[in-house]
């Protein structure tokens, strides 16, 4: 190896180092700017983004078949969640939550369960799936509902917007609709069965 080629491998090593070295020079110079930024930098997984969950809820409810249309939402209903849903995008998705959930409920009850307010969404769900009460699509969307839900209750650092409220609450409104269906594989007589289940 002559000096020139000596003095190529250097200048090549120094040019490969040069954006790691602006990088962290850069940042030393800006860091009392960066630091109040910290704080919002959420780094997370694609997977437990609210609006990838939601996107696949989507894509499921797009490849149901139709469904019996039950009465829609008054205007007044549809007016009223909407200025919710501007003015607390999460206060929107937590009405929704606790609708689909109380409608869960009362369709446990109609089924003969009993249940109380203790009661979890999720027990009640694997119950009616358990006893076949319930059918397997309409149990897998009312999962997707119920952890879309949990996003907005529990998670403090998520943020959402007008939209996200406006699509969560058409995918809990088929939600609703389906699990209104009556269940194909359930005859009028296993309907009337004996009630005092216990959840």
């Amino acid at each position: 190896m002559n000096y020139l080629d000596f003095f190529a491998s250097v200048i090549k090593s120094i040019t490969s180092l040069a954006w790691p070295v602006a990088v962290v020079v850069s940042v030393w110079i800006f860091r009392n700017d960066l630091r109040p930024l910290l704080p919002r930098m959420r780094f997370r997984h694609k997977d437990t983004e609210f609006s990838f969950r939601l996107d696949e809820v989507e894509k499921v409810v797009e490849s149901l078949p139709a469904i019996t249309e039950s009465a829609p939402a008054t205007p007044e209903e549809i007016s009223n969640f909407e200025r919710i849903a501007r003015a607390s995008p999460r206060s929107a998705l937590l009405e929704m939550r606790r609708e689909i959930e109380d409608v869960l409920k009362k369709h446990a009850e109609a089924q003969g369960y009993k249940t109380n307010w203790m009661t979890s969404p999720r027990a009640i769900l694997r119950r009616l799936r358990e006893r076949d009460d319930i059918n397997s699509t309409a149990a897998s969307l009312l999962d997707e509902v119920l952890t879309l839900g949990n996003v907005a209750a529990h998670d403090t650092n998520a943020v959402f917007s007008f939209e996200d409220a406006m699509r969560y609450r058409s995918v809990v409104d088929h939600a609703i609709r389906i699990l209104d269906e009556p269940h194909p594989a359930r005859t009028e007589t296993d309907v009337l069965a004996p009630s005092g289940r216990t959840l």
